[in-house]
């Protein structure tokens, strides 16, 4: 049974944790702190004026309620994410809801490191992260961890992110010019000190669900783990090595609950319980005002073109995006990497601005490479291994990825839409600026940037088609 709580059952359900919860009333000695804890809300300010509500109805009880966010607040509505200064509104509702802490998770960087600059500095409360290296001459304001007071009790809580096999975090290189991260794990013993220092000891980490686990059976100081990046939602709540991890899915739709029972000095029980926001009844009026004056940008609403048919999948939704991306530049064929589309799904009807800017929210420049046949089949095999053996999304051509029995590709059958492959024939390939950084490949130049975003061509694109159908393309196989 899902453990979600709205607001019908939100009374009841509280009577029925706490009285399993050791209450300062019941034990004398003892209190209980309560965390709420987010994770990868990407920009769902919509959902704000329920969550407020939430930890509205939850402060009724726990008048010291600590609330938390895991990282990556932002990317993921264009409300939010092509506000002057970026990610405002995101950072504004934060302060409204009255947030403690947060994560810096990888897509905090989206804006770069003097945007997430100004976006702490608009914060009334701190970003943590500690295998972030930041050299004298940067100004970014992230420590490594925090100790809050809470009734008295001390709250130590430490933060790392995740990296990949490059070294930093999943986000755009440029964004990382002149700092640098470690290993999350490998930085996490020089913080063991804080154990001794706290009441309540919480790793609030980006890393993902099965590495929060890791991180538990190596680490068992923790009384637990507050987790991010996955977003898995850990329906139940669970431990391992004695370690409460949890996970709160994404983009608001829940939120989680963790309640430390402390006495005397020591946490001698930890509960948690998942409440569905989306679906919260209450809501705040402050929050909803403030959501509303940002929701009034009416150039998002602009309609492009109709789709005349519903967009199910990433998969139709890539081959628009790079048929705009091919159309504009004009290249021969043009490829979109599948983490670059970041909605499942689009209806039937118009398709305005705001839904380009949900497709595809990072405003990478598109650039175009000239390439030998030979180079084209290298290129879509590296991307093939960059996707987590998953096919780029394409346009201009089908393709056929071979693997051998491990999964690891071989070769590429390559169908153009004119003419015939030829290996040693030249091509125009164009790709956004985080492929064209993130993959290892050759060309025959250094390519051309077109000092174009792909939104800006997909808006371009949509505006001259008036209408459009994906139902069913596929264009990429393995």
């Amino acid at each position: 049974m899902k453990k979600l709580l709205t607001l019908g059952c939100l009374l009841t359900a509280l009577v029925c944790f706490l009285s399993s919860c050791k209450m300062p009333s019941q034990t004398g000695a003892s209190k209980v702190v309560a965390v709420l804890s987010v994770n990868d809300m990407h920009a769902a300010i919509d959902q704000m004026p329920q969550f407020a509500g939430l930890v509205d109805s939850l402060r009724g009880v726990y008048p010291d309620l600590l609330v938390f966010s895991a990282g990556d607040n932002r990317t993921g509505n264009p409300i939010n994410d092509q506000y002057d200064p970026t990610n405002y509104p995101m950072i504004a509702l934060m302060n409204e809801v009255g947030f403690d802490l947060s994560a810096v998770g990888n897509h905090e960087f989206d804006g770069g490191i003097e945007g997430l600059q100004r976006n702490i500095e608009d914060a009334h409360f701190p970003f943590l992260c500690a295998n972030l290296v930041i050299p004298n001459k940067v100004k970014l304001d992230v420590q490594p961890y925090a100790i809050l007071n809470n009734q008295g009790l001390n709250i130590a809580v430490v933060s790392i992110v995740e990296t990949r096999a490059s070294g930093i975090p999943g986000a755009h290189p440029m964004h990382f010019k002149d700092i640098s991260f470690e290993k999350g794990i490998d930085v996490l013993p020089d913080y063991m000190f804080l154990r001794n220092k706290a009441d309540v000891f919480i790793l609030l980490s980006h890393l993902g669900f099965e590495e929060d686990v890791d991180v538990a059976m190596r680490f068992p100081e923790f009384d637990a783990i507050l987790g991010g990046h996955s977003h898995t939602f850990v329906e139940t709540p669970q431990k391992h090595n004695g370690v409460m991890v949890t996970q709160a899915g994404s983009s608001l739709k829940y939120a989680t609950l963790v309640l430390f029972t402390v006495q005397r000095g020591k946490v001698t029980e930890v509960k948690a319980q998942n409440f569905d926001v989306q679906h919260f009844s209450k809501k705040n009026a402050k929050v909803k005002s403030l959501l509303d004056s940002f929701n009034s940008n009416k150039s998002f609403s602009e309609a492009l073109a109709t789709a005349i048919t519903p967009f199910e999948d990433r998969e139709e939704l890539g081959c628009l995006v790079t048929d705009a991306i091919r159309s504009v530049s004009g290249a021969d064929f043009a490829f979109n990497n599948t983490g670059g589309i970041r909605i499942d799904r689009l209806k039937t009807g118009p398709i305005t601005v705001k839904d380009v800017y949900n497709i595809d929210p990072f405003n990478n420049d598109v650039i175009v490479y000239t390439m030998k046949g030979k180079q084209l089949e290298h290129f879509i095999m590296e991307t093939y291994k960059k996707n987590g053996r998953y096919p780029s999304f394409v346009s201009g051509m089908t393709y056929t990825v071979n693997t051998d029995y491990d999964g690891y590709p071989k070769s590429v059958e390559i169908i153009p839409d004119k003419g015939r492959f030829s290996k040693d024939a030249t091509y125009k390939v164009a790709m956004n600026s985080y492929m064209a950084s993130t993959l290892r490949f050759e060309s025959l130049d250094d390519g051309e940037s077109q000092y174009m975003t792909s939104e800006e061509m997909v808006i371009m694109y949509l505006r001259q088609q008036k209408t459009v159908s994906y139902k069913g393309v596929r264009r990429a196989f393995h």
